[in-house]
């Protein structure tokens, strides 16, 4: 398929390539069977699940800034998860003003299924990729978020 050379700019390019990959995670999942999660709550699950190993405590502010998400949509999001059973809030033993954020036994099965379909996608995004040329890119990926 032949490109607009006019609509060469990496933003939409890179926007097309989030169309792409949210259609295909949505091929991959039944949303009803996971209780309507949404994409961001999977992605929050995984988030939480792996700071769980590394024994690390995540508040709101950290889901925040991992997804470059304003504190009202976070706050909004979060409220929902509490509500769908995927995560609870317990205050923190340093600071019981503080509520950090753990997992649930919904949201460990949410995370569970959804670790296999990010390993899928991962795995057809990255094909025929070096990997001196994915640590290119993930460069590239960084310089440009931090560039905004």
């Amino acid at each position: 398929m032949q490109q607009n050379p006019q609509n060469q700019d990496v933003s939409l390019q890179i926007k097309k390539l989030d169309n792409q990959i949210l259609r295909r995670i949505h091929s991959l999942y039944d949303r009803r069977k996971l209780q309507e999660c949404t994409l961001q709550n999977m992605w929050v699950t995984d988030f939480l699940f792996h700071k769980e190993q590394q024994e690390e405590p995540v508040f709101q502010r950290d889901v925040e800034e991992e997804f470059a998400i304003n504190r009202a949509t976070a706050s909004k999001m979060l409220a929902l998860m509490e509500e769908k059973g995927l995560i609870r809030r317990v205050s923190d033993a340093r600071d019981g003003r503080r509520k950090a954020l753990q997992l649930e036994p919904a949201g460990r099965e949410l995370q569970r299924r959804y670790s296999a379909i990010r390993q899928e996608l991962e795995q057809q995004l990255v094909s025929g990729f070096s990997p001196e040329e994915l640590d290119q890119l993930r460069r590239f990926l960084a310089r440009m978020q931090a560039n905004l």
